[in-house]
């Protein structure tokens, strides 16, 4: 080919790619007045605003910032593309460790002036990620609504100095290092820290951060959540009681070794010098020795509260600081502003600990099988008891907290019961509890608590009345029914059934068994519901099965 004809081709295929050009123009234009027609472009831009940020977030998308996932509609078309970017309400949420710092900055200038969400996870890797934040952070702390940092931020604290006028949560977290030997160092919150001016403030949660008490941040709160390790210097009993008496809109309060200790010089009284009432206060978690729990409480009053959690340690091998923290844990456990009896309760033990945990509804516990699913379930719970001691009990002493907690609470109402994990209670306990517990109508126990309640229904009531008259439903859980164990189960069962309540249901069906097991018990309760394959358990299921 000789140059004029390749210069000839080069010019008709530059004509022709400008008419694709100006096609591909007519073309959007056209889309553009058509997209202009369609009922959705007629809504205004608030309520597109409104929908873009109610989009849901595709987690499988690697392209998609969890906090941007609404970003995709400005690809649809030009109008939607102006209209997301100009509404700063759709850019303020903004976490820093998802960016690039380039990023970050655009993503400030689109806020503008909204709200800002900030969140941020801050390592000692990069100098120039560091100063970048801590550079927006002072610049717009004014408008910042929602602070949550993490990591090692303790410069940035000493930074922060200006007042935050629109801050309403603030969380501080720093992260534990399990093999390392700083791991029960705290970050330090300075006075400075927004010249203690945040009028707005009303949750505050502090993960090892350790803060004073005569904070003027505690001022207003609605939530507080104070996660310490327990290396930390407790606060005074008067700092505190001053510190909470200035939080009367408190709501929920989390406190994991942030109470007054105990000393000789405050010890603990029946009837204290001085009490703080905190009438909003509906939820309270605490975690620290069992004395500390018991001043702690000792000092509060707390007329709306509806959910105890009280995680307490023992160092005392009789467990005399356990049974000094009860009568405070149970005067608290249920009171006049309840609007519903206790109805479920449950047991759970092992070699270091005992808990129990009830509820206000019926059936509770009906998805809890072990442990984890009883913590799961937990949430929900009127109260959370635990106690446990890391250098041991005298044995039995677990049954002596269980005994003490049930004394002294309303049982009156309690449907279903149920003892998890390794759980004893003793022939004792079930005999001065029973008469209290009219109304119970389900249990579930594990292998170490059927013996003893086996032998007290198996025992003839003095007023010859049946005890727990209203039990129709019994549940073994991962059980292995030998022969001793089936036949003194079924001698219980016909106990039950001469003293005139008989069992409607027996539920088998985590347990392990031969047929010939479920055929015995079957004799006895009408609807057994035995496990989906019955097998036979060592030789022959110790001992032999009469009848087989």
């Amino acid at each position: 080919m000789d140059t004029s004809s390749a210069t000839a081709q080069d010019h008709l295929l530059k004509v022709i790619d400008d008419e694709i050009k100006v096609s591909d123009r007519v073309v959007q234009q056209l889309k553009s007045r058509r997209n202009t027609i369609v009922p959705v472009s007629r809504l205004p831009p608030e309520i597109l605003v409104e929908v873009f940020s109610l989009l849901p977030f595709v987690a499988d998308d690697p392209k998609c910032v969890p906090y941007l996932e609404w970003i995709f509609v400005t690809h649809v078309c030009r109008r939607w593309r102006e209209i997301a970017l100009q509404s700063p309400y759709l850019w303020n949420h903004i976490n820093f460790t998802k960016l690039t710092l380039d990023g970050f900055t655009e993503i400030l200038a689109r806020a503008k002036m909204s709200p800002l969400h900030v969140e941020a996870k801050i390592t000692p890797r990069s100098k120039a990620r560091f100063n970048a934040l801590r550079r927006q952070l002072e610049a717009h702390i004014f408008h910042t609504r929602h602070l949550s940092i993490s990591g090692e931020f303790q410069t940035l604290l000493e930074r922060l100095v200006s007042p935050a006028p629109a801050l309403v949560s603030l969380s501080l977290t720093r992260p534990s290092h399990p093999f390392s030997s700083s791991q029960l160092e705290c970050i330090i919150i300075p006075d400075s820290l927004f010249n203690g001016t945040a009028p707005k403030l009303t949750r505050l949660e502090l993960l090892s951060c350790s803060i004073g008490w005569k904070s003027p941040l505690f001022k207003g709160l609605q939530t507080l959540k104070i996660r310490t390790p327990s290396a930390q210097e407790m606060p005074t009993l008067d700092d505190w009681l001053a510190a909470l008496n200035e939080m009367r809109q408190l709501k929920t309060l989390i406190l994991h070794g942030a109470t007054p200790a105990v000393s000789i010089d405050n010890p603990h009284t029946s009837k204290p010098q001085r009490t703080v009432t905190l009438p909003s206060l509906t939820h309270f978690n605490i975690t620290a020795s069992a004395r500390d729990c018991a001043l702690a409480l000792a000092h509060l009053v707390l007329p709306a509260l509806i959910s105890l959690h009280v995680m307490s340690e023992s160092q005392s091998r009789d467990g005399d600081d356990v049974r000094l923290l009860i009568p405070y844990v149970a005067r608290n456990a249920h009171g006049p502003q309840d609007t519903a009896p206790l109805r479920t309760i449950a047991f759970d033990q092992d070699e270091m600990y005992a808990k129990i945990v009830a509820w206000t509804v019926p059936d509770a516990d009906n998805d809890v099988c072990n442990s984890v699913t009883l913590i799961k379930a937990s949430v929900s719970a009127r109260l959370v008891f635990c106690a446990f001691s890391e250098s041991g009990w005298r044995d039995g002493m677990e049954t002596v907290v269980f005994d003490a907690v049930l004394s002294r609470l309303p049982l009156d109402a309690i449907s279903t019961l149920s003892a998890q994990n390794k759980t004893r209670l003793s022939k004792e306990v079930w005999l001065s509890q029973v008469p209290r517990l009219a109304k119970l109508n389900r249990v579930l126990l594990v292998s170490t608590a059927i013996g003893a309640f086996s032998e007290m229904l198996e025992e003839a009531p003095p007023d010859c009345l049946p005890r727990l008259p209203q039990l129709t439903k019994l549940i073994l859980l991962q059980d292995v029914l030998t022969a001793p164990t089936t036949y003194h189960l079924r001698d219980m069962l016909i106990k039950r059934k001469e003293h005139g309540a008989p069992l409607e249901t027996l539920d088998l069906r985590t347990c392990l068994g031969p047929e010939r097991a479920i055929q015995l018990l079957s004799e006895t309760v009408g609807n057994v519901q035995g496990p989906p394959r019955a097998q036979m358990m060592g030789p022959s299921a110790f001992f032999g099965w009469e009848g087989s």
